[in-house]
Formats: C-alpha cells, sequence, structure tokens
C-alpha cells in the first residue's frame, strides 16, 4: 500500500485524470449558525468539536482558522467532510469528497496516530506499526544473517556503501 501511494505521489500529474471529476466536493446542507471563534489553537479545536457534535459530524478532524472563516476538515478512508463556517456572513456549511481509489490510497498513506475515533482508525494504526516493527526485524535479520556468513560479506558492504552513497546524493541533490 504504501508503495502503490508513494507511485501515486511521485507521479501525480498522471493519476489526476482518475480522479473525480469536478466539483470534487458535493455539498451536504447549508445553513444559518452564529457561535464565538476563538484565536487560542485549544479552545478552536474545542469550538471545532462542539460545531461537528451539534451538526451530527464525528471523526479525527483538523482545525485552522483563515481570516473570516473557520475549516473543519473531517477524516474518512471512503468520504471526507469539509465543514465551513463563514464568521462575518454566519454561515455554516458541509461538504463531501467524492470517492476516487487513488485519493484512498493517498489518505491511507497520510493517516497518522490513534487519535482518530473509532475501531476503524485504530485498526490502521495497529497495522501501521505491526508493518514498522516487522520492517525492522527483517532489517535487522538481514544484517545479523549477513554477518553470520562470510561468504556473503564482501557483497553486503558493497550494497551497504551503495545505499549510503545513494542517500547523500539524493540528500544533495533536494
Amino acid at each position: 500500500m504504501y508503495a502503490l501511494s508513494t507511485v501515486l505521489f511521485n507521479h501525480g500529474a498522471y493519476f489526476r485524470q482518475f480522479r473525480p471529476t469536478d466539483p470534487q466536493w458535493l455539498p451536504l446542507w447549508e445553513k444559518d449558525y452564529t457561535v464565538a471563534v476563538p484565536e487560542d489553537k485549544d479552545a478552536l479545536r474545542q469550538t471545532a468539536q462542539q460545531i461537528l457534535t451539534a451538526n451530527g459530524l464525528n471523526g479525527g478532524f483538523f482545525a485552522q482558522k483563515q481570516g473570516q472563516r473557520l475549516n473543519i476538515n473531517v477524516q474518512n478512508f471512503w468520504h471526507p467532510k469539509r465543514v465551513v463556517y463563514d464568521i462575518a456572513a454566519g454561515k455554516l456549511r458541509a461538504e463531501e469528497k467524492k470517492f476516487a481509489w487513488v485519493e484512498l490510497f493517498a489518505r491511507l498513506h497520510q493517516r497518522v496516530g490513534y487519535g482518530a475515533e473509532g475501531w476503524l482508525n485504530k485498526l490502521w494504526a495497529v497495522f501501521v506499526d505491526i508493518f514498522c516493527v516487522t520492517t525492522l526485524v527483517w532489517i535487522g535479520t538481514g544484517l545479523y544473517l549477513w554477518w553470520k556468513l562470510p561468504m556473503t560479506r564482501n557483497w553486503g558492504w558493497l550494497a551497504i556503501g551503495g545505499g549510503i552513497t545513494s542517500i547523500v546524493v539524493l540528500i544533495l541533490n533536494l
């Protein structure tokens, strides 16, 4: 999954054709709404949670104030939602992202931590942890076997040197 999503990131121009047609976001509802929007980030997050709860939306979310707008992005593997509160106009609008497999893989790649609610979010975090531990075990056992088999040691040094050289060249060319 990470390899596939990385290909999607690296060749985004090609895969744009597989995204849904515009508009990307479909309106769910719009209504008059009034709430005080604080400047403090912690209080802003609490206000965003209050807005979501009052309107029957749940899940992990990000909240950001941009000028006279409060943007709340609710994470979901299949259909992410966006809630926009126009402070000056007193309007609250909710939209849902159209589904696309290309974007699903990107969302899976970008998921973070155990903070999001719901058992699927926690299950995904467990899978990512298992993958990371398995990769470290694979690397460790590979190095152990390489060291224990003297006939492969020269090729191993060559592979390690090539890997280090590749990383250094990549970083220097960023």
